[in-house]
């Protein structure tokens, strides 16, 4: 095809979309309101997912308790000997004077009864990955290794059931996106081939002339991806705007549902993104519709 050609088939694309303004119209809404639906609910699960995934790493401490009589050299050593250890990030040092002192505050008369300190130094150990906090409590209550431990704890069974709950969202996540692009998909190629019934007389006429049948989809082809394209820009501003309006509501009832995980998915990578599921929707309904529909006419 020569690029006369390309130029004179994209011109006529967009000179049909004019011609045939309501069907067009209609197209365009129908694409615009399922990849509304769509979007909205990509966004949704890809939002609870940020927020499953998050959630545990306000879990990811492991809180080493040393016996009360280690000094503090000995509890330097420990600290060295533990941040060489794999998945171990900031160590912080919670001394027991800091503790004693935290607690006379809070416990007056409690620790008015008390004439010595009993409290230990406490490694508050963060880990890299909250999914091995259970081979590093195993690693670090190891007497052998560490006979200066008493006692370690950590939220492990917060954690398990954190992370699980973030992979059953992704899971089910995956699948309602799955369903709701085949369903998009679906009707996109109906209203495809709707269009073109509407135009089949043209279309005959075209090959009762010797159009080729590529010379015929070509410009079809382009609606399909005029359609999905402008249909997912308006999509994702609907999207955005509904996104927005509910994130204000949210934060207006003091819950930290949206406000405390930032979204790494900004405005310009989910237009984009609904632009690309458009024109591959649009292209796809498009080729299927006519496939099917250029045998008949």
């Amino acid at each position: 095809m020569s690029f006369g050609s390309l130029l004179f088939l994209i011109h006529e694309a967009f000179l049909n979309i004019r011609r045939n303004g309501l069907m067009s119209l209609a197209a365009l809404g129908t694409v615009t309101i399922a990849l509304t639906v769509l979007g909205a609910s990509l966004w949704t699960a890809y939002r609870i997912n940020e927020i499953a995934q998050d959630e545990p790493k306000t879990f990811n401490e492991v809180d080493v308790f040393l016996f009360a009589e280690t000094t503090r050299d000995q509890t330097h050593e420990v600290m060295a000997r533990l941040q060489k250890l794999p998945n171990v990030g900031h160590i912080r040092l919670v001394t027991k004077e800091a503790a004693w002192a935290e607690m006379q505050s809070r416990e007056p008369k409690l620790t008015d009864a008390v004439e010595n300190n009993p409290l230990p130094d406490k490694l508050e150990v963060e880990a890299v990955d909250p999914g091995q906090i259970d081979r590093m409590v195993r690693t670090f209550g190891n007497r052998t290794d560490f006979p200066e431990v008493e006692n370690v704890t950590a939220a492990s069974d917060e954690v398990k059931i954190l992370l699980g709950a973030a992979r059953l969202v992704k899971a089910i996540g995956l699948t309602a996106a799955l369903c709701l692009f085949v369903a998009t998909l679906f009707i996109v190629n109906n209203t495809i081939r709707l269009t073109v019934f509407a135009r089949r007389r043209e279309i005959k006429i075209m090959q009762l002339v010797g159009a080729t049948p590529g010379f015929i989809r070509f410009p079809l082809l382009l609606e399909g991806i005029f359609h999905g394209v402008v249909g997912a820009m308006i999509a994702g501003g609907l999207v955005l705007y509904g996104g927005y309006a509910v994130a204000r509501y949210v934060h207006e009832l003091k819950t930290p549902l949206l406000g405390d995980v930032p979204s790494r998915l900004g405005p310009v990578e989910l237009v984009g993104g609904l632009m690309a599921i458009g024109a591959l929707i649009g292209l796809v309904g498009s080729h299927f519709a006519m496939r099917r529909f250029l045998k008949q006419v």
